[in-house]
This record gives C-alpha cells, structure tokens and sequence, in this order.
C-alpha cells in the first residue's frame, strides 16, 4: 500500500469542509484516499452548522490566491472550492435557480438543446432500425434482441475487460497491481458505478434493476473501468501520493472535476476503438460469447445517432426543476426523445430527482461535448497526447473551453 502523505494545511482545511459537507449531504465526499488517522480528526461529529460551512468555505475560498502554488492549481481549486460554496449554501437554505445551480457547480453554462435535433436524429435511427411500425417499439424490440442476464454479462467481462485494459496500456502506463472487481448489484438510479479504493484498486457495480445489452457492454466497461474512470482515478491519485496535493485526496461529487471524469468516460471507447476495430471485436468476441448474431455496423450507426440523444435528460431536468412539469410530464418527454421503455424513463427520472444528482445529470452530454470537441484531431497521436493530458492533470470545464476556442491548448506529453 502506497504510504499517505500528511495534508498541509491548505489540504486539511479543504478536507475538512468536504467532510463537514457529507454529514449533510450522504455521498458526497465519493471516495477518501487519505490517512485513516487525519479522517478521524478532520470528520466532525456532531455536524457543523450549515452557516459554519458557508463561512469555512468563503475563508478557503479566500485563502487560494496567497497558496504557494502555480496559477493553474489556484484556477483549479478556485472552481472547486466555488461548487462546495454553492452546495453549502444550498444546504444553508439558499434557493438557487436550477441553471445558477449547475453553472456554480460544474463551471458550465447549462442549455436547452433544441428539440428539433432530437428529431433528426430520430429521422436517422428510423432509417437504421429494422422491421416497421413506430420508432419507439422499434428500438425497444431492437435493444430486447440484445438483452442479456447478468451471469451472460459477468462472462463477457472476462472477455471485454482485458481487451480494454491492453489498448489503454498503449495510452497510459497503468502501475504495477491495478485492478477492478465487478459486482452486479440492484435499487441504484445509475446503470454503473465505479467506487475507487485507491492504491489503483476500484469496484465497478452495474445495476441489473435495469436491462443489460450486450452491444453496450464495451462502452460500460470503457466508461467505468480503462480507461475511463478507474484509469482517470488511479492516475490522478498520484497527484496526492507523489506531489501532496490533498485536495486529490477526495474525489467530491457535484465539483467540475465531476464533469471532467464524466467527459473523459463518454468518449473513452472511442479512443481506444475506431468503429471499424469496435465492429470486428463485437463480432469476433463478444456475440459468440453472448450467443447472439448482431449486426454490429448498423449497431455502430445507431449509436452515433443515438449520441445526440444523450442531452435528453438534461432537457428533462429543466422541465422538472426550472419550469416546474411533474414528473409524468418528464417521463413522457424522456420515453419521446429518448426512446426508453416506461421502465427506463422512470429508472432515470429517479435519478433526475435525487437530491444528490440531480443537478449532475448534465455531466453526462456535456462533457461528451466539451472533451470531444478538444480532440476532434485528425491524428490519432495528437487525439490520444491530449487525451493523456486530462487522464493526468488538473484541468476544469471553462479552461477546456478556451483552449477549444483558442483551437490550442498545452502540448500534450
């Protein structure tokens, strides 16, 4: 076990208003990489008061510029610091507007996407899925073709996981003794959950209170494991371990690292796989594993389609919680532009309305869309240079954003 570093004081003080903030908000520290001994110290019981976080915050906050630090750590703590503001604030009392919300929270400035987007994209799924009738029982039959049972999808991640892990070692160098256990668990809002142990060790938990496709299972284990989250963490605990930067220490939840690691997931089969390599391992070796056929190229078509789809549920957050629709009303919306079962829309409705979540959901399309603008390359190097750099260094969404439209950036490693 790598030996952890003690915080400085900076550390410790960022440290103890995360765990001021969990004891008001269960699940929000997401996973603790620091000395047991300092935790013990640093989490208070009883629970602050909501008006003392404000305060601890506002005095972190302002305590940034004097750290001995370079101006890109500040410029990344000062957005972190500034979304545990806003959550204490909120815990506080204060009512933000659910745009203001998200925008304090991830560093973005939350949109509407269009509905007539959603529509073309639907005009394209309609001319890729078989048979006739409505697209939405059309998709559903079409998805029902590829479901499998969980103990199915426990023996394909012995064939998929490994596959993922050799093409992300052609990235990164993942160090010696990392690992993922997989477990199938149940009553979750999510699909899949990557919980990082530390010392490069995760627990990735896919839900099987929901439907399990064997055409999705690639990009679930990409997005949770190599080389998205379980790389992203393992790398970025460095930063803690070989530098001392406590705050990486924590991974907190409804932060713009947040945004950024969800980012990094939703495009990290597409890095390791070009559609062509995706159709050939599909076919070669996982459908006979699976003991389904496919029709992996049409699979790859419909799943660039459906990728315009993934803001679905961010317009349906805005429906609920901006305009003040009820919750059939979203669950409408989302089984129309999403082209989920009832059950799915629900299932995700669900997690639209946690309290914990609920302003997360746009992580999701829009970290898709501000990380795979910056590494719209041509050349796989420069795509994959920059792709290292968010596995490993400190980078927030507004910075990605003016590199993007500065088409600039550092130069990856």
């Amino acid at each position: 076990m790598t030996e952890k570093p003690s915080f400085d004081a900076f550390g410790r003080e960022y440290a103890r208003l995360s765990f001021g903030i969990e004891r008001h908000v269960p699940g929000f520290i997401d996973a603790y990489l620091g000395p047991p001994d300092e935790r013990a110290i640093l989490d208070p019981d009883p629970a602050p008061a909501p008006s003392e976080l404000v305060a601890a915050a506002r005095e972190l906050l302002s305590g940034i510029p004097a750290l001995d630090a370079g101006e890109g750590r500040k410029d990344y703590l000062t957005k972190q610091v500034e979304a545990m503001l806003t959550t204490a604030r909120r815990i506080a009392g204060d009512e933000l507007p659910y745009r203001e919300e998200v925008r304090l929270l991830f560093d973005i400035e939350p949109q509407a996407t269009p509905e007539s987007i959603y529509d073309a994209a639907i005009t394209d799924i309609e001319t890729l899925l078989p048979g006739n009738g409505p697209i939405a029982e059309r998709m559903i039959a079409w998805r029902r073709d590829y479901t499998i049972p969980p103990e199915t999808a426990r023996r394909l991640v012995d064939v998929v996981l490994p596959e993922l892990r050799e093409r992300t070692q052609e990235i990164v160098d993942l160090p010696t003794g990392e690992s993922i256990e997989i477990r199938m668990v149940q009553d979750q809002p999510w699909s899949g959950y990557n919980w990082y142990l530390g010392d490069g060790h995760s627990r990735v938990d896919l839900n099987t209170d929901l439907p399990i496709y064997a055409y999705r299972l690639t990009e679930l284990l990409a997005h949770e494991g190599y080389p998205g989250h379980h790389t992203e963490h393992t790398l970025k605990e460095r930063l803690y371990t070989e530098q001392g930067w406590g705050e990486h220490a924590l991974q907190l939840i409804n932060t713009p690292e947040c945004l950024i690691s969800e980012g990094i997931a939703t495009v990290a089969e597409s890095i390791i796989f070009s559609p062509e390599e995706l159709v050939r391992f599909r076919r070669e070796r996982v459908y006979p594993e699976a003991g389904i056929s496919g029709d992996p190229e049409r699979e790859v078509a419909i799943g660039a389609a459906l990728r315009v789809l993934r803001s679905v549920p961010g317009n349906a957050a805005l429906l609920l919680h901006e305009e003040g629709r009820d919750a059939d009303d979203a669950v409408r919306y989302l089984q129309r532009y999403a082209l989920l079962t009832e059950a799915e829309a629900r299932q995700r409705l669900r997690f639209i309305t946690d309290p914990l979540w609920r302003a997360y959901i746009f992580t999701y399309h829009v970290g898709f869309e501000l990380i795979s603008t910056w590494l719209d390359e041509d050349s796989v190097s420069e795509r994959r240079g920059r792709f290292r750099t968010l596995l490993t260094d400190q980078v927030y969404p507004s910075q990605i954003s003016s590199w993007t439209m500065r088409a600039s950036g550092p130069l990856p490693a």
